[in-house]
């Protein structure tokens, strides 16, 4: 829990109240509480000493201080101080000063407690780590109630009202009932008061409701069994049939069931062992009979404390372990998708430069070659016919090839930023396609439907004529034959947008599986006179429209390219 200063405390608030009236309500609440344990712990005192062997309010001041604000504690003090006298009337004699200076000494007791858990142990309220549990146990329950002991048996000595020869046991009594209030009330008011019912369903609070009532029912049968004159049969082994009801409320509700099932257990302990029922009990409303109870109860508050503290422990750390391992899962993959775009711009940046220096180096040549075959034309006319002129197409088609070489590597290398116009897609798909028809062969049948009445879409027309014109030279070269080339613009919605589905169908030789899979990498081509640039080029460019280009061809059927691209202003589709 976070704390703004060390010397502060999360405090319960009454978030439906002001501000300012928050303090006196917390005041109230605690002197009601305190007043109660008070009363409680008064009737658990009995002759002959006269000192309760159970003191509830030890934990509720210890609770109060520790759920408070310093500024708030002299108030608190002081009711505590007034009330316990009061509570316990003329029930153990006439109240006194010294009746008000024991009452100090279980404030102080608590001061001092609170003091040490907040220093030295940063008490967790939720009691989810073991050494909250070592702390509230040996700081609090056995040394600060020291104090208390031994001031208020020391006043009660000095007043007279206990012989020296009973100041022992009387002590013994008093520290041990103090301990005992600290060890089962204090951990039932941080847990619950810390947490609530917080992160519980319905079924696990029908889970925990079922447990206490099992719990009680075993107690309740237990310790109202009437205790028999043998010794032996009196700690019988049936007194720890509670025991598996407190593992119950440990391994599955931790700190806040543990403590909800030893005070359910403590209870009916108690009341039946103060009329002298169960294993535990020797005479009826004696402290003999509860002295014996009290290591009991101590045992398995400690034992269930202790266990439900391990797990929470264990549960955060695996939860922390999760989280870590998420975060690492996240930032690997961070890490390898910013490695792969470094490794892909470098790549780039270095084939750029390398485009630029073929497009520098090879060109020139190139244009002085091509220079060069229209001279010889125009020079010597008769060369245009026969094996001469063979020769000279076949170096101007080279020349053209790799000239267009150099471009697609300029084209590829080339940072494509498409400047979207909002228009009709038809157009552009036509004027590529009446492109790639010119110098495709002859035989080829073409089907098209392009007038589908679809909303405009945001495209760059000259890169979109690009990649298309690529498709479509793709889908003639595949017939050299002839043969029939279909395509279609259609409407379709892809999450919940409206995008116009243009088909690229041909009846060809097909591709197969395997170069389906590596059909848009740069540079894989299946061609001896390919770059293997134009549908990598595609690709940048669809994608840079926000669309999607896939392909799906069988071996000897066929292909079919299909573009998806997002229409202007789409409206979303009902859902």
């Amino acid at each position: 829990m976070s704390r703004a200063r060390p010397d502060e405390w999360d405090v319960p608030s009454f978030k439906s109240y002001p501000r300012r009236w928050q303090p006196l309500l917390r005041l109230v609440l605690f002197t009601a509480t305190y007043a109660l344990g008070v009363r409680l712990g008064a009737v658990l005192a009995f002759p002959p000493e006269l000192v309760s062997a159970m003191w509830p309010p030890s934990g509720v001041a210890l609770v109060g201080l520790l759920l408070t604000r310093h500024r708030e504690w002299p108030l608190l003090a002081l009711a505590a101080i007034l009330v316990e006298p009061l509570v316990v009337g003329d029930s153990h004699g006439p109240i006194t000063s010294t009746s008000f200076v024991i009452a100090a000494g279980n404030l102080l007791e608590a001061m001092v407690g609170a003091v040490l858990l907040r220093r030295l142990v940063r008490l967790h309220p939720a009691m989810d780590r073991v050494r909250d549990v070592l702390g509230l146990v040996g700081l609090a329950a056995l040394g600060s109630t020291l104090i208390s002991a031994t001031l208020g048996m020391g006043m009660m000595l000095s007043a007279l009202r206990l012989a020296p020869s009973d100041f022992w046991p009387s002590w013994r009594v008093f520290w041990v009932g103090n301990a005992m209030g600290v060890l089962l009330v204090a951990p039932l008011l941080l847990t619950w008061l810390s947490r609530g019912l917080d992160g519980w369903n319905r079924q696990r609070r029908l889970e925990l409701a079922a447990l206490l009532l099992l719990l009680g029912v075993t107690t309740q049968w237990v310790f109202s069994m009437p205790p028999t004159a043998a010794p032996p049969a009196t700690f019988h082994p049936v007194t720890y049939l509670s025991f598996p009801f407190l593992l119950w409320a440990a391994l599955r509700f931790e700190a806040r069931g543990t403590t909800m099932a030893t005070a359910v257990m403590s209870s009916l302990a108690l009341w039946h062992t103060a009329h002298g029922n169960g294993p535990f009990a020797q005479f009826a409303w004696h402290n003999d009979s509860l002295t014996f109870l009290q290591s009991f109860l101590a045992v398995a508050s400690v034992s269930g404390l202790l266990l439900a503290s391990a797990l929470s422990e264990r549960r955060r750390a695996q939860e922390e372990v999760s989280h870590l391992n998420q975060e690492l899962r996240q930032s690997l993959q961070t890490l390898a998708a910013t490695q792969a775009t470094l490794v892909r711009r470098e790549r780039m940046a270095a084939l750029g430069e390398l485009s630029a220096t073929v497009a520098h180096e090879v060109r020139n040549p190139l244009g002085a070659i091509s220079n060069a075959l229209a001279a010889i034309r125009r020079l010597a006319p008769q060369t245009a016919h026969g094996p001469a002129g063979t020769l000279l197409v076949i170096m101007d088609e080279e020349v053209q090839r790799l000239d267009l070489i150099v471009n697609d590597l300029l084209d590829f290398t080339r940072p494509m930023e498409p400047r979207l116009r909002t228009q009709a897609l038809g157009p552009v798909v036509e004027g590529a396609l009446s492109a790639s028809l010119r110098s495709g062969p002859s035989g080829i049948n073409v089907s098209r439907t392009l007038d589908e009445p679809l909303p405009p879409i945001d495209l760059d027309a000259h890169l979109l004529h690009v990649a298309l014109t690529n498709l479509f030279t793709n889908a003639v070269q595949a017939m050299p034959s002839g043969g029939s080339l279909v395509t279609r613009i259609e409407p379709e919605t892809r999450s919940g947008t409206l995008h116009a589905r243009l088909t690229i169908s041909d009846t060809g030789h097909g591709i197969a599986p395997e170069v389906q899979q590596r059909i848009f990498e740069p540079f894989f081509t299946t061609r001896a006179s390919g770059t293997g640039l134009g549908l990598a080029i595609v690709r940048r460019i669809v994608d840079g429209h926000h669309g999607e280009v896939t392909v799906d061809s069988a071996v000897g059927q066929g292909t079919t390219f299909t573009v998806w691209l997002p229409c202007a202003s789409a409206p979303q589709a009902a859902a």
